[in-house]
């Protein structure tokens, strides 16, 4: 999808929005339900789950020490995605012109399925979800730190922006300025300490607890893609299938196939067997001449003289092994191969946009069995909770990562403020409060502009 489509879809979306939001606002509807403008976002705010949160926050002990550690996970955080900007920006830097304009655009920074490139809308039901449990989770983390600081709590809502957006929990303003610093950046931290620990949890039950009843359904090659009106797709193989025989040969890995295949001839006749979506099928497939057929699709193959007479099923392109057996492994413990291995967990949704793999969705799911008590399970319910779980998990890891950035309006700018007037408290000690109030204020600025700064710079570098 093109920029120009994206933004032509974009403006198609909000246009709707913006008509439904006024056609209820007219009716008095949003005001009914409590429902107020924030900007071009609705705000709906309620005191119903207060209580809740107040039960939650009885623990005062845990929770103090909760928020301490919270602290320290933040500033942490916050370094080390800091100095992953500055590397990602210097990279992009010394791109050539083609690898710079291969770079997605600023479309792949909005979380709207459809619109983003790596979020088709098929997973709309999966973002919503994880979105759901990030902003939850967020914001009452707040609220419960807020409460067990002694500090009130007025609402909590939710932002909408077609999708929900954001959530909130509203503590008196003045009270949370009366406080601690510590106290502050207690509550602040303990949104994206929050997240992390969903993203923990999510990862324990994802790989932990389902994938490892997953294993390779069989031995063999696994076919990638497969030329259309070739003999492969007239006995219907398709992407994910593994060929366990060919040509009475017994193939177990790629090479195998590679090796059998070469040694066949145009129109001949061979016995071939496959696994596909857990069932064995056998099949007989005439070849064709693989000079005549890579002629037709000199888009796809580079031909040569040598190929005339040999055989041609129509498998373009095999899984490699290394890579299947990489990805399952890396899958069952994203910390295999650490950082790398978590580093390709984390980029799956993007690897199935650049390479066309994602080994969690389907077809790619049906080279796969499900063993073990959860193989009971249905096989497309098995897999729902598995991509269910997956997006939770990056969705939570997204939102701590990006809360964590030194830049107001996020958590962790107001940490940074804090945390610099802490400093200038220690090292001024008698400084007054317009002077402590300027200084980190001019200093928030300078680091909010220049995180804002790298994180555009990827994703426009393209157009210049």
């Amino acid at each position: 999808m093109s920029i120009i489509e994206s933004i032509l879809i974009f403006a198609i979306i909000i246009a709707t929005y913006a008509g439904i939001v006024f056609l209820f606002y007219k009716k008095g509807i949003l005001k009914k339900h409590n429902i107020s403008f924030y900007g071009p976002a609705l705000m709906w705010r309620t005191e119903k789950g207060i209580q809740f949160l107040k039960n939650r926050a009885k623990h005062v002990r845990f929770w103090k020490y909760y928020g301490n550690a919270s602290i320290i996970f933040c500033f942490v955080t916050m370094v080390l995605m800091t100095a992953l900007m500055i590397m990602t920006v210097w990279l992009v830097f010394g791109f050539t012109p083609a690898q710079r304009n291969a770079l997605p655009g600023p479309e792949v920074a909005l979380v709207i399925p459809g619109i983003n490139p790596i979020l088709p809308i098929e997973y709309l039901g999966y973002v919503l979800l994880g979105l759901v449990v990030a902003i939850v989770v967020h914001e009452f983390s707040h609220g419960i730190l807020a409460l067990a600081d002694k500090l009130k709590v007025k609402s909590l809502g939710i932002l909408y922006l077609i999708v929900p957006i954001g959530a909130f929990c509203e503590p008196d303003d003045e009270e949370v300025k009366k406080a601690s610093i510590l106290s502050r950046m207690r509550i602040y931290s303990a949104g994206p300490a929050a997240n992390f620990v969903v993203v923990l949890f999510s990862v324990l039950l994802f790989s932990g607890v389902f994938m490892s009843a997953v294993q390779p359904a069989s031995e063999g090659a696994i076919v990638f893609t497969v030329d259309a009106g070739s003999p492969a797709s007239h006995i219907g193989l398709q992407t994910s299938a593994i060929i366990t025989t060919f040509n009475d040969t017994t193939i177990q890995t790629g090479d195998e196939f590679f090796n059998a295949w070469n040694n066949t001839k145009a129109n001949q006749t061979i016995n071939i067997t496959y696994m596909m979506n857990g069932t064995l099928h056998s099949a007989q497939v005439t070849l064709e001449d693989k000079y005549v057929e890579y002629a037709k699709r000199s888009t796809i193959y580079v031909n040569n003289e040598s190929y005339k007479g040999k055989g041609y099923l129509g498998v373009q392109s095999l899984l490699r092994d290394s890579v299947y057996k990489e990805y399952l492994a890396i899958l069952k413990n994203p910390f295999f191969d650490f950082p790398r291995g978590l580093l390709t967990f984390y980029s799956l949704p993007l690897l199935g946009y650049f390479a066309g793999y994602n080994p969690i969705i389907s077809p790619f799911t049906s080279s796969y069995i499900i063993t073990g008590p959860l193989g009971v399970l249905p096989v497309p319910l098995f897999w729902i909770i598995i991509n269910a779980i997956y997006w939770i998990f990056w969705l939570n890891l997204a939102v701590s990562l990006f809360n964590v950035l030194p830049m107001v309006p996020l958590d962790g700018g107001f940490l940074f403020n804090d945390g610099v007037r802490a400093i200038i408290l220690r090292l001024k000690k008698g400084i007054n409060e317009e002077t402590k109030e300027k200084i980190v204020k001019n200093v928030s600025l300078a680091i909010s502009l220049l995180i804002l700064g790298l994180i555009l710079i990827p994703f426009v570098i393209k157009y210049f």
